[in-house]
């Protein structure tokens, strides 16, 4: 090899290597100050382990191999040293990516050695559920390991040993191999016969690695996707078994050929076992075929029964539906007014607000800058006043992309504009003058007076992507007070310090820049927040764990956290159906656990995991692999305790499979009898599948409300209501999951019977038709379904929405439905007096007054104008004009 090639080789090495070093600098700096540097040397030690080992066995392997052939096609001559540097350099480089490949695998080697078992054994092999979650998948990457390395070999074996021969034949002046010469027959039986010995050890390694694959396969069956359902069907265990078994056996004896066939020189041997084996291969797959089709399908519901039925019971226990207990809910209609006060707890958390209409609401009433954003708007319960109440809360998140395109500096993207302020919350039923959400917490600072804000500055959240530098000389921008700005300096425990050269050269080379290092406003003791994005954080820290796609922030102790829902989830629980959740999980899974909630401080950026179902299998291995990442849930403080909710993403899955899976009958199911789907409801004139909701309410046959997370089904094909799901949220019952089934005898109402029916009253229509002349739109919002003692209301809100750009919705009406009668009014408390009686909706939104005076209009026109005026203002880059348009628009609010 030339000089010039070593040179680029070692260069190109250098600068990988100085990137790596540079990378996992950078990480350590930051798991060492977020606290998880054992979690960061858990995986790098491993990593590393892992692939020296598997470098030097590759590499070892192969390159002795090929020096083994070399030697063997030199027979005693002198080899060239270029030559075997060479093959070195190859077998060097496919040892390289094959350790890349095996360190990426530390998760599969460490699940292996820390494995838990189930407890539970498969229908087909009895082996515990454990060894298809922990054990399968590594010896299945052994044996790809081996396979891969065993053929590498043999390839740079037979190549070393052919340049070797034709590099002695042109040192003797002989033709090369590879020349067609009519005067020197090629002697290819001599050439095999030198290489045949090395050969034949090779090839029975490569068939019998090639065996242990096919054996491996024969338990790949109970994920089969072919036949009536996942998992191993009447065919696979009654023809593909015997088949993979066989194959087995006759590949391991065909590599047990080529190993005495040195001996016994019978090459035949060998070609008929080559051919037995592609022959049964061939006959198996005919006959799994015709099995399929003479045999099962014509009779599949009786021959496919049992395994219809391991199916049935594994996908409830994979997916934690083994344990939701059915009730009946007999519903009947003899509601009183007496019965709705008695329920207030519940009608009074009943949520008039739909999270969509409010984010609007929140963006025009609220924001007061640009760079501040509303990501979302959840839903959350808190004690105030002695009443627990249901809120929509939302924080107040810095996106400094939103800044002006001259303001888009270095600077005011990662000195100064640094953390977003505050959040706003409003109860789910209160409606002020004018239809506009009454709000608990709102404004900057923050003010309330029903909840304590200490610290509102949110430097991590959902929107904060870039990095932030802080305590540096320039000052961070706090808040925004009228004409001029508060600044701040951060005084918490976050960040990664940046107190030498070394780091700030580290995180310069990270980010690409450069300001990092030759700033002028760095101080001595300036830190830099990486990983701002909380669900980033998260997954940096534990990328073995899926997450939910929803964290929540929650005030407690007078400051705000984030709480995010992790996962463990597994694609290898036998006779489990998978699904696809992209927002959980990029690949397909079959098994899942909301084990763990992960609590984020919104201004130190402390990352918390807490394990709230701690004798789950797979959760207790990675508590053995990472035993200081976790912590028990009791030490979870008990104001972050109150607010823990289940989360939609599991429950929406749960609910789709058991809308199916309900049907434990295998004759049932195979026939999909009583097949259920998700309703659908109205929304913004578009019919769309229904969202589990949370609400506050007391489930039949307990004493006191609840948090709950439910999600109503109706039959396929049909619209009418057949029962309900329910999550429970609260500490006490937390987990829980508890499905009401109506009579399939009588009729109860399902969503899109509901809006059918508001479609068709005349007068609801015609006020409807009315509003939408008037230059408005009309914005129906969630059919909510409330259960009350053993009757179901029915409530929607209605909103209503000015055609013109930057108007507020403001809720107009509220639509309430039970039984046979319907009726909209203007507000909750007097559709319930009209349907249940006088009184019945005494104590209901008290604080509610959305019946809309002359002054409430006018108010609510001059806000629409004052908004008009600010987005022009900051269309032409007028951001003084913009803000005192804003606070006007405040001003109005308040006054």
């Amino acid at each position: 090899m030339k000089p010039s090639h070593i040179a680029a080789i070692i260069l190109v090495a250098a600068l990988l290597s100085l990137t790596t070093i540079v990378r996992l600098l950078g990480d350590w700096f930051w798991f060492t100050a977020v606290g998880y540097e054992s979690v960061f040397l858990t995986v790098l030690i491993t990593s590393i382990i892992i692939g020296l080992i598997a470098f030097t066995v590759f590499f070892g392997f192969s390159y002795g191999n090929a020096v083994f052939a070399a030697r063997t096609a030199a027979r005693g001559r002198s080899m060239p040293k270029t030559r075997l540097t060479e093959v070195a350099l190859i077998a060097g480089i496919a040892g390289f990516f094959a350790a890349l490949s095996a360190a990426g695998s530390w998760e599969t080697i460490l699940k292996f050695v820390h494995q838990t078992s189930f407890s539970t054994p498969d229908p087909i092999f009895s082996l515990d559920v454990g060894f298809y979650l922990f054990s399968l998948p590594f010896y299945s990457l052994l044996v790809s390991f081996f396979l891969g390395l065993f053929i590498f070999a043999t390839l740079l074996s037979a190549l070393s040993f052919l340049l070797q021969a034709m590099k002695i034949r042109i040192r003797e002046g002989r033709t090369p191999y590879f020349v067609v010469d009519a005067a020197e027959e090629f002697d290819w039986m001599g050439f095999l016969k030198q290489f045949l010995p090395h050969l034949n050890i090779l090839l029975f390694l490569i068939f019998a690695a090639l065996a242990e694959r096919l054996w491996l396969a024969r338990f790949d069956l109970l994920f089969s996707p072919s036949g009536a359902v996942f998992g191993a069907g009447y065919t696979d265990v009654n023809v593909t078994l015997t088949v993979l078994t066989i194959l087995t056996f006759v590949a391991f004896a065909i590599g047990i050929g080529f190993l005495v066939n040195e001996k016994f020189k019978r090459v035949d041997i060998i070609k008929y076992g080559i051919l037995a084996f592609m022959g049964i291969a061939i006959a198996g797959l005919i006959a799994s075929g015709v099995m399929q089709a003479l045999v099962v399908e014509p009779d599949e519901s009786n021959l496919e029964r049992p395994y219809l039925d391991y199916n049935i019971r594994n996908t409830l226990a994979a997916y934690g539906l083994d344990e939701a207990r059915e009730r009946i809910f007999p519903v009947n209609y003899s509601l009183t007014a007496d019965d709705i006060r008695a329920n207030n707890a519940t009608v009074g958390n009943i949520r008039l607000w739909d999270w969509r209409p409010l984010k609007t609401t929140y963006e025009q009433l609220q924001l007061f800058r640009t760079y501040y954003t509303f990501n979302d708007v959840d839903v959350d319960r808190y004690m105030l006043d002695g009443m627990y109440k249901e809120v929509l809360i939302s924080p107040r998140e810095m996106d400094s992309r939103n800044l002006p395109v001259q303001a888009q500096t270095w600077v005011n993207r990662h000195l100064v504009y640094t953390h977003g302020y505050g959040a706003v919350m409003n109860p789910v039923d209160i409606v002020s003058a004018g239809g506009l959400p009454s709000f608990y917490l709102k404004d900057i600072p923050p003010t309330s007076d029903y909840i304590r804000l200490d610290e509102p500055r949110i430097y991590f959240g959902e929107s904060t992507t870039d990095y932030a530098v802080i305590r540096t000389s320039t000052d961070e921008l706090d808040y925004p007070a009228g004409e001029r700005n508060i600044y701040t300096t951060y005084e918490g425990t976050g960040g990664v310090a940046l107190s030498d050269v070394i780091r700030k050269f580290v995180y310069a080379s990270r980010f690409g820049s450069i300001e990092l290092l030759v700033s002028g406003s760095l101080e001595p003791d300036s830190r830099i927040l990486l990983h701002r994005s909380i669900k980033d954080r998260v997954r940096t820290i534990a990328p073995f764990m899926s997450y939910d796609p929803d964290p929540y922030i929650v005030i407690a102790d007078n400051r705000l956290f984030w709480i995010l829902d992790a996962y463990v989830t597994s694609d290898r629980y036998p006779y489990s159906e998978p699904v696809q959740v992209q927002s959980i999980s990029a690949r397909p899974l079959n098994y899942i656990r909301n084990s763990v909630k992960v609590v984020i401080d919104a201004y130190n950026g402390d990352v918390t995991y807490y394990v709230v179902e701690p004798g789950d299998p797979l959760t207790r291995t990675y508590r053995k692999m990472f035993p200081e990442l976790f912590r028990d849930f009791d030490e979870m403080p008990g104001e972050l305790r109150e607010h823990i909710r289940y989360p939609q993403g599991i429950f929406e899955i749960q609910a789709f499979l058991y809308a199916t899976y309900h049907m434990n009958d295998p004759r049932v199911f195979y026939n999909r009898e009583d097949q259920w789907v998700f309703p659908d409801e109205v929304y913004r004139g578009s019919r769309q599948p229904m969202e589990p909701y949370y609400i506050i309410m007391k489930l039949p046959g307990e004493q006191t409300e609840e948090f709950i997370l439910m999600l109503p089904f109706t039959p396929r094909g049909k619209e009418n209501m057949i029962g309900w799901m329910a999550a429970r949220s609260d500490p006490t019952h937390y987990g829980e999951l508890i499905v009401y089934q109506f009579s399939k005898q009588e009729l109860t109402y399902g969503p899109m019977q509901i809006e059918a029916r508001i479609d068709q009253d005349t007068e609801i229509s015609q006020d409807i038709t009315l509003w939408s002349q008037s230059g408005s739109s009309v914005l129906r919002g969630n059919t909510l379904i409330i259960p009350i003692e053993n009757s179901i209301i029915y409530v929607e809100p209605l909103y209503l929405e000015a055609t013109e750009k930057g108007t507020l919705p403001q809720l107009q009406r509220v639509i309430v439905a039970y039984n046979d009668r319907l009726t909209m009014q203007e507000t909750l408390a007097d559709a319930l007096d009209v349907i249940f009686g006088e009184g019945a909706g005494t104590g209901t939104g008290e604080e509610t007054t959305p019946p809309i005076t002359a002054g409430d209009a006018e108010k609510l026109a001059k806000i629409a104008e004052l908004y008009d005026r600010a987005q022009r203002a900051l269309a032409g880059g007028d951001l003084g004009l913009y803000q005192r348009y804003i606070d006007e628009i405040g001003s109005v609010v308040s006054g």
